[in-house]
């Protein structure tokens, strides 16, 4: 780990980088490399190789997986159909050549599938995709060995999402984002012309069903579990009042009689357990880091769920028994991050999702006898993750003290004593830097670029108090810790800082705006996707605009924590923190870019940007691209990973004057 402080000028470093007269006084910063090893050297990187653009593009990803009720199969979604939009394989559960079971029927826009589910014979998978709108989903079913789905909701105007299938394989559970909010309903599998049912009447929002083996159905009200038994009129509130309000992804056990949940009350998301009958709760997990994923075994004996690292930007995959004693049990090792942790059938072994900074997410087992992991798909590609250097994490202090973590990635043939262009990374809101593989940061990287990557207040990741450090001063605080980046990229000694360019989205795209209009002098090129220009139009459209800008998890308000309230409260910190207001303040290059089916943030936050751009006569400092079919991330299909890359490329190459990038 790379790690700077403490810094007793750090303000005055940090006001220097915003007014582009970054200046580093080594006298009064004391720099420390710390390794993961223990070194006292620099990590050693890889030896450049001469891939080309079709090489990369050759690199996919898997979402989702199951195992198959007997343990046969592994059934996966990845984007590595040939549009680059994800669709449904299955695999052996030893490894093997994959078959594609979703097709895409000729002419019909392909659509992402996600949320992938089998039902408990194994006769049917169900998926959620929008094949109206983006976010906009509806629930399909397509028989297991593969064929044409069959669309079970259709409405377009309102967004379906989380199937769960019963223990009988006869009824579906899901949530529907309505007008009056988020509501459960149940379909009749067995009838051709059953309609979808509203199981609870009234207001308030219920999200995310899930059966058990019993024919009770969980779900979350209120912030909280609570239950629908067949036995009972009405549903009931299950874990007692002690650790209540705070609690979320449950799963049943096998027999019914017990949930295991996530708890948030310390801030970090802890493991527990919750008998039906009773409502007494079983800890299972209590340390500062963050637990997730959790499923059981098929004896019930078992959990498995993952857990981070004390830095937070790694994870592993735990086993622990289900009523809280013994020893807990970690089965993967190394930097990476772990995803959606599940026993086979038989208990033998655990499947997950595993990737790192130089390996794309994968399905992999772990034979839980002997520990011999195993990988199961491959989608690396034609890329050797050999070849690629491993990502490093790194921190520096901010204005206050408060240490700011991230992550840094050196280029092949790195050579201490040389100067390298930099590419300054912005995650979107929420969100966090970590060992996950980033496809377009390793092309940029194996060009020759060091990628840095902050993680300022308000990422997640750190626990809830990191996070909740930037409510009510959104672009405030959080722009001064990304900022801080410049005065510690100076002290590495191989950055050119003369050669330096921001990439962000969303957020990041909205703290890209922001250091464009107060620090327009501290970079030399931005790249920027989707971001929010304007918050008083952004609140409005998520607010009213629920057939452009409604997601299944969120719940459109007109005010935002992280500003501190209403517009009409607080206007005059909705103009101050909207990049818009300060146009006239950019002086460097950007290249901006949306999908005109974004739902997150809704194109015309781009437009308006490039509008007051004109009427400012900066037309020379923007390119302004349209992506007439896609969403927020600008990845649904290949051509526009390979547009935006080459684009980038030509861009880059231009104003950071690197005329062998091309």
């Amino acid at each position: 780990m790379l790690y700077i402080g403490p810094m007793p000028d750090a303000r005055e470093q940090i006001m220097n980088a915003i007014h582009g007269n970054a200046k580093l006084s080594l006298s009064s910063t004391i720099v420390t490399l710390i390794l993961m090893t223990g070194s006292s050297t620099l990590p050693r990187t890889s030896l450049a190789q001469n891939y080309t653009l079709d090489d990369w593009m050759t690199i996919s990803s898997v979402d989702d997986f199951e195992w198959s009720p007997d343990g046969r199969y592994i059934y996966y979604t990845s984007n590595a159909a040939p549009s680059g939009t994800y669709d449904v394989f299955r695999v052996p559960a030893n490894g093997g050549e994959p078959l594609q079971l979703g097709r895409d029927e000729p002419g019909v826009r392909p659509e992402h599938k996600e949320q992938l589910t089998l039902s408990p014979d194994g006769k049917s998978i169900y998926f959620a995709a929008a094949r109206y709108y983006s976010a906009f989903l509806n629930i399909y079913r397509m028989p297991a060995v593969g064929g044409p789905a069959e669309a079970l909701t259709f409405n377009d105007a309102v967004i379906q999402a989380s199937p769960a299938i019963s223990a009988d394989s006869k009824t579906l559970a899901f949530f529907a984002r309505t007008a009056s909010g988020a509501k459960v309903f149940t379909l009749d599998l067995t009838r051709e012309n059953a309609w979808p049912k509203l199981m609870f009447p009234g207001e308030g929002e219920e999200l995310f069903p899930a059966w058990s083996a019993n024919g009770d159905l969980a779900f979350i009200r209120k912030g909280d579990i609570w239950v629908k038994t067949e036995n009972e009129a009405e549903p009931r509130h299950i874990i007692e009042t002690a650790f209540s309000g705070v609690n979320s992804d449950h799963v049943w056990s096998p027999g019914g009689d017990r949930l295991a949940f996530l708890n948030s009350a310390s801030g970090f998301p802890q493991v527990g357990v919750v008998d039906l009958q009773t409502g007494a709760v079983t800890t299972i997990t209590k340390s500062p880091v963050t637990h997730g994923d959790i499923a059981w075994s098929a004896d019930g004996r078992w959990l498995v769920y993952t857990r981070s690292d004390a830095a937070g930007m790694s994870n592993q995959v735990v086993v622990s028994a289900a009523d809280g004693t013994g020893t807990q049990r970690v089965i993967t090792s190394g930097k990476g991050k772990r995803f959606s942790p599940r026993f086979s059938p038989d208990a033998k072994h655990v499947a997950f999702i595993e990737s790192n900074s130089v390996r794309t997410r994968d399905v992999w087992t772990v034979q839980l006898s002997s520990g011999e992991q195993t990988q199961i798909t491959r989608s690396m590609g034609r890329v050797d993750p050999s070849s690629l250097t491993e990502a490093q994490e790194i921190s520096y202090r901010a204005e206050d003290n408060l240490e700011i973590p991230g992550m840094m990635w050196l280029p092949p043939d790195f050579d201490p004593t040389k100067k390298y262009p930099v590419v300054v990374r912005l995650h979107g809101h929420p969100g966090q830097w970590n060992h996950d593989f980033r496809m377009m940061t390793q092309y940029f990287v194996h060009k020759g670029f060091v990628a840095i990557a902050p993680n300022p207040r308000g990422s997640v990741g750190f626990g809830q108090g990191f996070h909740d450090l930037h409510i009510a001063d959104y672009g405030g605080a959080e722009f001064l810790d990304v900022m801080g980046v410049i005065p510690f990229m100076e002290s590495l000694g191989y950055i050119d800082m003369g050669r330096k360019a921001t990439w962000g989205g969303s957020g990041g795209g909205y703290m890209s705006m922001t250091i464009a209009t107060k620090a327009p002098a501290a970079f030399q090129a931005q790249v920027i996707r989707a971001p929010v220009t304007n918050w008083k139009i952004l609140v409005n459209d998520r607010n009213d605009a629920r057939g452009r800008a409604w997601t299944a998890t969120r719940t459109p308000q007109r005010s935002r924590a992280d500003l501190g309230g209403s517009y009409v409260e607080i206007p005059e910190e909705y103009e101050q923190r909207s990049p818009t207001n300060f146009v006239e303040s950019v002086q460097v290059p950007q290249l901006l870019l949306h999908g005109l089916r974004d739902t997150n943030v809704l194109p015309r936050q781009s437009i308006i940007w490039y509008e007051r751009m004109l009427e400012l006569d900066k037309v020379d400092l923007v390119e302004f691209v349209k992506y007439p079919d896609e969403d927020h991330s600008l990845r649904r299909y290949k051509s526009t990973v390979r547009d935006r890359i080459k684009r980038m490329t030509i861009f880059l190459s231009k104003h950071l004057d690197l005329p062998a990038l091309e």
